[in-house]
């Protein structure tokens, strides 16, 4: 089967160790995959021949067993490039963050998520020894940095001093216990380059445990009812009037197909995911 979608991203469950302010799926700890999910996500790798799975959660090294499960049935298939993202509350040292990386069956890369929020749980010696041992096994290594302010790029120099290591930027979104907690990132004015810009996810397929498959990891998604934006199948999915929106339109255009004023958009809306937010519930 030809396949357009270069990665899959898998939410293998929501239970983690931190409790962060401004945690998207704080209200979904209990939710992890199923035997029937397991079975359904394995089944749609091997037929349409994903190579590139990507790992999220919660936590995903309390999951271990179950991805282990999925890339032990496809690998001999498909030989997947695997990657996870943690929140590294294993590397007390370099030895322990060595052992528990060494338990997941096949590993790429892994990208830490950092922030405010995370230091309170983190500090900054467990990135190091996460990245060491990274380095040590020759696993691809960055860090996602989620920021609220412009001042918060100060982390970014505190980050550098601990290796070379790439740094991407993510913002924070109301969505969940940040939405609870008056917690976002603020934008000073609207910014149209925004709408030239197409969904940051095309290219790449989500599956949410206890959901279904989708594009969006976002707002659409983690609150109110996903059901037009989460479907049993990615045929389903792309076969969607929303996919088909979306992958075809930049938001602009987006935008003037819906017949919403641009007059309406403020400052929050420079985002991307806002924006499709604002789009999709007006």
């Amino acid at each position: 089967m030809t396949n357009d979608i270069g990665e899959l991203c898998v939410t293998v469950g929501y239970a983690c160790n931190f409790k962060c302010s401004h945690c998207a799926v704080a209200d979904k700890r209990g939710v992890k995959l199923t035997i029937q999910e397991k079975r359904l996500l394995v089944s749609t790798i091997k037929r349409r021949r994903l190579r590139a799975l990507f790992f999220v959660g919660g936590e995903t090294a309390l999951y271990i067993e179950d991805i282990n499960q999925i890339v032990s049935q496809v690998e001999s298939a498909v030989q997947p490039r695997v990657r996870i993202t943690t929140n590294g509350y294993f590397a007390e040292t370099v030895a322990k963050a060595s052992q528990v990386l060494g338990r997941f069956r096949s590993l790429s890369a892994v990208q830490l998520s950092y922030d405010t929020y995370h230091a309170k749980f983190l500090p900054l010696y467990k990135i190091k020894n996460l990245y060491l041992a990274c380095r040590k096994a020759g696993i691809s290594f960055n860090v996602a940095l989620t920021i609220q302010s412009p001042l918060e790029l100060v982390q970014l120099k505190d980050l550098k001093a601990l290796g070379g290591f790439p740094v991407i930027l993510q913002t924070v979104h109301p969505i969940g216990a940040a939405r609870d907690n008056n917690l976002a990132y603020r934008y000073p004015s609207f910014d149209e380059q925004v709408l030239v810009k197409r969904c940051p996810n095309l290219g790449k397929m989500i599956y949410l445990c206890g959901e279904g498959f989708t594009v969006c990891c976002s707002y659409l998604t983690l609150q109110g009812n996903a059901s037009r934006y989460v479907h049993r199948t990615i045929g389903e999915h792309t076969g969607s009037s929303f996919y088909k929106l979306i992958s075809k339109n930049t938001f602009g255009e987006i935008l003037k197909a819906k017949e919403i004023d641009r007059n309406r958009l403020l400052p929050e809306h420079s985002s991307p995911c806002n924006l499709c937010n604002f789009i999709f519930t007006s």
